[in-house]
C-alpha cells in the first residue's frame, strides 16, 4: 500500500504549503497597510471616516480578501455612524500585496446596520464630487436598517451589485418626486427579507429578484 502512503505525504505537504503560504501573506504583506489605504479611500472617495477593531488580517481562501471587525463608517464629526458591522471582508486582486492602488473586486459585510438618518445627510452633500465612479459585487448577510435608531428592516441578506453613481441619480428623482424615478434602488441582484416594517404596516418574508436596471 506504498502509493496510499505516498498519498497521505502529498496531502500534508500540501496542507503545511497552504499554513505556510498563509503565515507568510500574514506577516510580510502588511495587511495593516492594505487597511491603511482602504481607510484613505474612504476618506477622500466617499467623504467617510472608517474606524475598526483589532488587528486586520488577511484571509486566503477561497480568493484573497482582508478582514476587519466592528466596523463603522461615520461622515467627518458626526456621532451617528452611517454604517456599521460586525465584519468586513474586503476581496482583493494578488496584485495588492505588492501594488499601492487598492482595488476592491466585492465587498461582504456581517451583520451590518445601516442608519437610514446619517445616510441621507450623505447623500443630500452637494456635488457629485461626494459620488465617486465606485461600482462592485455587494454580499450583505443579516443586514438591519434603521430609523433613528429603530429598526425599519430586519434579517437581510443580499447578492448583487451596487453602483453608487447610479444610486445617487435615483435618490435625487425619488427627492423630487419626478414621475419617472423607481419606487426600488437600482441594485441588481438577489435580495431576502424577514421582516419590513413601515408606518405601522409589517411584512414578513420579502424576495426581490431585480435584474440590471437598463
Amino acid at each position: 500500500m506504498r502509493w496510499r502512503r505516498l498519498l497521505k505525504f502529498a496531502a500534508l505537504l500540501l496542507l503545511l504549503l497552504a499554513v505556510g503560504l498563509a503565515i507568510a501573506i500574514q506577516y510580510l504583506a502588511q495587511p495593516e497597510r492594505v487597511a491603511a489605504l482602504l481607510a484613505e479611500q474612504a476618506r477622500s472617495r466617499l467623504g467617510l471616516e472608517l474606524a475598526f477593531s483589532g488587528t486586520p488580517r488577511y484571509r486566503v481562501w477561497p480568493r484573497l480578501h482582508l478582514q476587519l471587525l466592528d466596523v463603522q463608517l461615520k461622515l467627518p464629526g458626526d456621532t451617528q455612524a452611517l454604517l456599521g458591522a460586525q465584519q468586513l471582508d474586503v476581496s482583493l486582486p494578488w496584485s495588492s500585496l505588492r501594488d499601492s492602488r487598492l482595488v476592491i473586486e466585492q465587498l461582504q459585510l456581517v451583520q451590518p446596520r445601516l442608519e437610514l438618518a446619517a445616510l441621507r445627510r450623505w447623500l443630500d452633500q452637494p456635488g457629485e464630487a461626494a459620488m465617486p465612479d465606485l461600482s462592485l459585487h455587494l454580499l450583505l448577510r443579516g443586514a438591519e436598517i434603521l430609523r433613528d435608531g429603530k429598526p425599519v428592516a430586519s434579517g437581510l441578506d443580499f447578492d448583487g451589485a451596487i453602483d453608487l453613481h447610479q444610486l445617487r441619480r435615483w435618490w435625487t428623482a425619488l427627492a423630487a418626486a419626478d414621475s419617472d424615478a423607481l419606487v426600488l434602488p437600482p441594485l441588481p441582484g438577489n435580495l431576502r427579507l424577514q421582516r419590513l416594517q413601515l408606518d405601522g404596516v409589517s411584512i414578513e418574508g420579502l424576495r426581490i429578484d431585480s435584474a440590471t436596471p437598463p
